[in-house]
């Protein structure tokens, strides 16, 4: 009996982790879609911090070509 009643308890903290996990991940997702739909009314805040999380490596930038004068 207690076999299966920690096993019905197991299954419903199972249950109830993934529900938590697929809310969570569900949120986030909607969170970025809200967001990216929004991105051409930016303030200069949010341009600086997408500047900054889309940072570049060294290896990524292009150069830089001189001006001809």
């Amino acid at each position: 009996m207690i076999l299966v009643l920690a096993s019905i308890i197991a299954v419903f903290l199972a249950g109830s982790t993934c529900g938590i996990f697929a809310m969570l991940v569900i949120g986030i997702h909607a969170e970025e879609h809200r967001v990216a739909r929004r991105r051409a009314e930016s303030s200069r805040c949010g341009t600086a911090s997408r500047r900054l999380l889309s940072t570049q490596t060294g290896d990524d930038v292009p150069e830089r070509v001189p001006a001809g004068r």
